[in-house]
């Protein structure tokens, strides 16, 4: 493998040509050596002159190792010119499409290229090497998921993603498009650019509200419909608290392209930088798997197992813990022969046992519209938190607990809860948390899954729940691993609310679990015995330092639950933002500020209220686009008001307003 680091140069705003006339810009970071170089490029709509000019340091890494690395802004975001209408659209891919047979030929490239990319661009890397161009030999793609209906931030379960959906990411795409391409990238044409993407532009959120249901729009994009289509070879990599954690394991199995994959303890964040720790040099693992498959170099990455996972163990709940307890281990594929399901059965007095019950049994539980608040956020985004000890979850839930362990049990996979239940209501969610309970009573969520159960049976087709009818239901709790220790406890608790990840339902009921022989109520844990010999455990690099390239500074982040017991209302908000320098002649500010609410006594009466600012400063001229959303629910809808107000210098340049409605359709 190549150990020399080159010196690097920079070209900026380098013009790729599509047929249609549109050019997107790029970033190109060159080696100062003797090309030519294999091609790696990433591709997101998130604006790399400003808000994310920071990340082009991945860019100079790899560039050091002998790679011609792109950073390149998607048509109609950042300062590529032309239109977008929504993300992923086939519009997106046939651009990437283009910009690898442009990259294929150009004198500085060898021929060979490869893609890879965080969240927005992890999802394109898989949808773009599902077209098979033949010039993308090896993809890298992180934080992704391959079923964007049941595994993206829009819909969980079959229930409609709350706080972050529209709040934080919807509504900061609706300002970050708002904003105008950069001056020096555009030139005489920036004026007529910006103004037409003003004219144009319609939020992205307003076509996910209005699919609830699985089907084609939402299949498009995602790699379950042919894992087939990928044979470009596949470095995977996600983490246990990330938002994405259940495609990691299915996708590797169901891929058929050369494959790897790295599973780290970490939320939305890349691992080099990861929290909760401990953090890696994953880009050390992208030059050797790249080395391999774009170089043709034996840097021995192919001859080691194929997967490695990092096995967390208890740590004290704290949302702002920056490490976690564990160890990695190597795995020779997926499934595990030593893998098995172990079913403990729900019993009564709140019991979780090995044996089958032998009496019935039956709980209720209430549905309490405010429960979810120490659940953590949905890790996709700002702000990063993790989950709060359980034990502070207001009562209202039905929870079952295993004896203090005698052994060790690890698990690895995803749990799952089957469960009969009736609920007297049309529909309600029901979300199921396993947490570890420690011999102090200290209780760490270790994962939970929420079901729509008009979804019960269909993503397509849901179906109201009829009164007094006992359903049998699977909730699927998101992929995970983890041991739990001798003298601790295994938990569940079921309750009728995740919020504010998750819509409230709207009508407020008792549900009742049937337990025994004839309702067999369990807790299916992906269990896993020792490996007999152990595979050698992956020895990862400590992340090396590195020079910034923009000067950041993060305001304070804010998670914060208000209570208000005249009004009856539980209150959760939230905030993040900051302010940057990208090099002497920008500055950039960013502020998001979000509000979930719900009355107790009527979860119908729900919403949000968001707030999300950018403001670009160069010399002379400062730009502030800011957007208002406030989006509320009654028992058979759901109401949108938007407004985005952008000025320039402070007098007003462009307004918009949106008011729109939605039936809820059982969601």
């Amino acid at each position: 493998m190549e150990a020399t680091l080159h010196a690097t140069r920079i070209l900026r705003h380098v013009k790729i040509p599509i047929a249609d006339g549109v050019r997107l810009d790029a970033h190109l970071v060159l080696p100062d050596a003797p090309g030519p170089f294999p091609a790696v490029f990433d591709y997101y709509p998130y604006r790399k002159d400003d808000l994310t000019a920071g990340t082009l340091r991945l860019h100079v890494y790899l560039a050091q190792r002998g790679f011609a690395a792109l950073r390149i802004d998607i048509r109609g975001t950042g300062s590529s010119e032309g239109l977008i209408d929504d993300e992923y659209t086939p519009q997106e891919q046939a651009d990437a499409l283009e910009i690898i047979a442009w990259l294929a030929v150009q004198p500085w490239c060898s021929g060979c290229v490869g893609m890879f990319g965080t969240s927005y661009g992890g999802f394109n890397s898989l949808q773009v090497a599902m077209h098979r161009p033949p010039a993308l030999k090896a993809i890298c793609p992180m934080y992704f998921t391959d079923n964007r209906y049941t595994d993206d931030c829009h819909y969980r379960g079959g229930a409609r993603q709350m706080l972050y959906d529209m709040a934080t990411y919807g509504l900061e795409m609706v300002v970050e498009n708002a904003l105008p391409p950069e001056p020096e990238a555009v030139g005489a044409a920036w004026s007529t650019l910006w103004q037409a993407r003003l004219e144009r532009y319609e939020p992205w959120f307003l076509q996910w509200m209005a699919h609830p249901r699985d089907g084609p729009y939402w299949r498009h994009g995602s790699l379950c419909e042919d894992y087939g289509a990928v044979q470009a070879a596949t470095l995977l990599i996600g983490g246990w608290r990330d938002g994405y954690t259940n495609c990691n394991l299915r996708t590797f199995a169901s891929l058929r392209c050369p494959k790897k994959l790295i599973i780290g303890p970490w939320m939305h964040e890349l691992p080099d930088v990861g929290v909760p720790g401990p953090a890696i040099d994953h880009l050390h693992e992208m030059v050797r798997f790249f080395g391999h498959w774009l170089k043709g170099l034996d840097t021995g990455v192919m001859d080691e197992p194929p997967i490695a996972i990092y096995v967390q163990k208890f740590d004290p709940p704290a949302p702002g813990r920056r490490e976690t307890s564990g160890f990695w281990r190597s795995e020779p594929g997926w499934p595990l022969a030593r893998g098995r399901d172990q079913d403990l059965y729900l019993d009564a007095e709140g019991a979780l046992r090995t044996a089958e019950p032998k009496a019935a049994a039956e709980a209720s539980y209430a549905y309490q519209p405010s429960a979810g608040t120490t659940y953590g956020m949905f890790p996709g985004g700002a702000p990063f938190l993790l989950p709060a000890d359980q034990r502070l979850e207001a009562p209202g839930g039905a929870a079952w607990s295993t004896e203090p362990l005698t052994e060790p049990l690890e698990i690895l996979g995803q749990p799952r809860a089957v469960l009969h239940l009736t609920v007297p209501a049309p529909w309600g969610n029901a979300a199921v948390r396993l947490i570890d309970v420690a011999p102090d009573g200290a209780a760490a969520l270790v994962s939970k899954g929420v079901l729509n159960l008009a979804h019960r049976a269909s993503h397509t087709a849901p179906t109201p729940l009829e009164p007094g009818q006992i359903y049998e239901v699977t909730i699927e709790l998101d992929a995970t691993s983890w041991l739990f220790e001798p003298g601790h406890r295994v938990q569940i608790v079921l309750s009728g609310a995740d919020f504010p990840n998750i819509w409230p339902s709207p009508q407020l009921y008792t549900g009742t679990v049937y337990c025994g022989p004839a309702h067999p109520s369990r807790l299916v844990l992906p269990a896993l015995a020792a490996a007999d010999p152990p595979l050698p455990a992956p020895r990862y690099l400590a992340p090396p330092p590195s020079e910034p390239l923009m000067q950041e500074h993060a305001a304070p982040q804010v998670w914060r639950v208000t209570r208000d017991h005249l009004a009856g209302t539980v209150e959760m908000s939230i905030a993040a933002g900051g302010e940057s320098q990208v090099g002497q002649q920008l500055w950039f500010s960013h502020a998001d500020a979000a509000t979930a609410y719900v009355c107790e006594a009527d979860p119908a009466s729900a919403g949000i209220r968001s707030d999300c600012r950018m403001v670009t400063r160069r010399a002379g001229q400062t730009i502030d686009v800011h957007a208002r959303g406030d989006l509320s629910s009654t028992a058979d809808a759901l109401h949108l008001l938007l407004d985005l107000e952008v000025t320039v210098n402070g007098l007003p340049h462009h307004r918009k307003h949106w008011a729109q409605s939605w039936t809820r359709e059982l969601v």
